[in-house]
């Protein structure tokens, strides 16, 4: 298994098929309503076969890769994906859905996984992203992985606008 690797974590594609517990983490964390807030959604209340019918069809798009994160034992932590695919650039996305390992470093090990994947093996020239100004908490991490804050835009009200980063 050559999936993208860093510290405690390994990135597995959607194309090498999921277990079933992995689909139950990934179902979980959709349907969250503390992870949702946290990435300016709503939970997700689709049934199950719907959900992975549509999750199965996003990562077909040629636009977009996406990934469980898993801990050192193997175990469902959360998703990230590269989207918005271009020969020369991505927007990044992640979730850590897990909540009892927040705060405890994975998603920077995830984010570092998917940046060497991003310039090593795809060849990217930038990697950027958008998260809420509040989430602080996803703010160090990404600044830890080498994200520089380049910009504030508009965010839900009352959340204080989005910061954008960049990689280059």
């Amino acid at each position: 298994m050559d999936w993208p690797r860093f510290g405690r974590v390994a990135l597995k594609p959607f194309s090498a098929g999921l277990s079933e517990a992995e689909w139950k983490g990934l179902y979980e964390t959709f349907r969250d309503p503390e992870v949702a807030e946290w990435n300016g959604s709503t939970p997700l209340r689709s049934p199950f076969w719907l959900f992975k019918r549509f999750v199965l069809a996003e990562a077909r798009r040629k636009d977009r890769v996406a990934f469980v994160i898993l801990d050192e034992k193997g175990e469902y932590l959360g998703t990230l994906e590269l989207y918005d695919l271009t020969p020369e650039e991505a927007t990044l996305g992640i979730l850590i859905g897990r909540k009892d390992r927040w705060g405890q470093g994975y998603g920077t090990e995830a984010v570092r996984a998917a940046l060497d994947y991003a310039f090593r093996v795809l060849g990217l020239r930038r990697v950027k992203l958008r998260t809420f100004a509040h989430n602080l908490r996803a703010r160090r991490a990404f600044a830890k992985a080498g994200f520089r804050e380049v910009g504030l835009g508009p965010g839900p009200q009352g959340k204080g606008g989005r910061v954008h980063g960049g990689v280059p």
